[in-house]
């Protein structure tokens, strides 16, 4: 990949053999190309997308999304939709609020947001938990009841159902041109943040500290990463389409980016960086952040430190990720493992879904991840998660790569 860069460099400035790659050099020689589906699929309207996830989880899990009516005052925008999530045996599973499009004073970015997390409650003792006084009597009665109505019993017990947002920011079209119709980076970002929404609906767990999401880091984005994978499947896409589909596809132009390796190695060097900013030598007096990572690119990188800059102020992982930005590329190298081993040749397959739901999903951070892993991928030297362990899950190679750096 480097050799590329250097070729297209000589070429463009008639220099000598390979010159030295610089920082800037990246994007200008390299630029980064949107992603397409590898196979042409119809206009990517957000209710094509959203009837592919339903026909997809229903497949994998016995779980489909239906759209749900909203009442007078219980949403914050009028773009906001609601869907339920509605297993085939235990009925309804959670909600899930929809907040796609940009607009003025709204966040930006993608994300999934956990309003309301699954728990057991046929265990509460709610007479002891809290004895309000007189004047708040009323209040209290008034939120029992609101709660036990969003309770529903299944077959261990009665969960308080989930109740989760999902944020992106994708472009109104005017509406003389109709609904909005997703370019495939922004279908990739539905995909990962829905597999976030559905570890909340799905995991059923005692306590809501630790239901859905609410796991190590080192693990939230194994089932949003795995979603991305679904996305390089001909027999996933081929879910997006129906008999009544319009002429018009979108043309599918899937190829390698000769760059991408070097974005992939610039990723190891951020989490190696964020490893020594959250190291003890962090604390000693003459620590120079910006030497750091100086002597980080003289020891390890392929493109030369920029003199006179301080990157490091720009990395926003250091706090929201600090000490485990690692995550992004151990769980791609994990969701990797297991789409090969589950569902690569055969993604529809209803046993591999419900084995994952069975070993990953429903425990949420409820059980040691190592342990799951290892019982998913039959891999008992994972089940310890010391130091070999995670040796082994470096020695992985992180495969179909899909992944866009920026979700969360």
């Amino acid at each position: 990949a480097l050799r590329t860069l250097s070729m297209r460099k000589q070429a463009h400035l008639d220099t000598g053999p390979f010159p030295i790659i610089q920082a800037w050099d990246r994007d200008y020689y390299c630029p980064p190309e949107p992603p397409a589906p590898p196979i042409p699929l119809p206009p990517l309207t957000i209710g094509t997308c959203f009837k592919a996830l339903s026909r997809l989880f229903q497949n994998l899990y016995g779980v489909t999304l239906r759209p749900s009516d909203v009442s007078s005052q219980e949403v914050w925008h009028a773009d906001v939709r609601k869907l339920e999530v509605v297993d085939e045996k235990d009925g309804l599973l959670g909600w899930i609020y929809t907040d796609l499009f940009a607009r003025r004073g709204k966040s930006s970015g993608a994300a999934h947001y956990t309003v309301r997390c699954s728990r057991r409650t046929d265990d509460d003792d709610e007479a002891g938990d809290l004895e309000p006084s007189e004047e708040h009597r009323e209040l209290v009665q008034l939120s029992r009841a609101f709660e036990a109505s969003n309770r529903h019993r299944m077959a261990d017990g009665i969960f308080q159902l989930p109740i989760v947002v999902l944020l992106t920011e994708f472009t109104r079209p005017p509406l003389s041109r109709g609904p909005a119709v997703l370019e495939w980076h922004e279908v990739l970002t539905l995909f990962h943040e829905m597999g976030h929404a559905m570890h909340s609906m799905i995991g059923k767990t005692e306590y809501q500290n630790v239901s859905g999401t609410r796991c190590a880091t080192d693990f939230v984005e194994l089932p949003s990463i795995l979603m991305e994978h679904f996305l390089t499947s001909p027999t996933v896409l081929s879910l997006f389409s129906s008999a009544d589909d319009a002429a018009a596809r979108q043309v599918g132009n899937h190829h390698e980016d000769p760059c991408h390796n070097i974005d992939t190695h610039g990723q190891i060097l951020l989490a190696v960086l964020d490893q020594a900013y959250h190291s003890p030598a962090a604390l000693e007096p003459g620590f120079d952040s910006t030497a750091t990572l100086a002597r980080l690119h003289a020891a390890r990188g392929l493109i030369p430190f920029a003199e006179g800059t301080s990157w490091q102020t720009q990395f926003g992982h250091l706090f929201g990720y600090g000490a485990t930005y690692y995550s992004y590329l151990f769980d791609r190298a994990i969701a990797s493992r297991v789409w090969r081993k589950l569902f690569a040749r055969d993604p529809l397959n209803r046993e591999m879904g419900e084995r994952y739901k069975r070993e990953i999903l429903r425990h949420g951070g409820g059980e040691d991840p190592w342990a799951m892993i290892g019982s998913l991928l039959e891999a008992p030297e994972l089940a310890s998660g010391d130091a070999e362990a995670m040796r082994e899950v470096g020695r992985w190679r992180i495969e179909d790569e899909v992944a866009i750096p920026g979700r969360h």
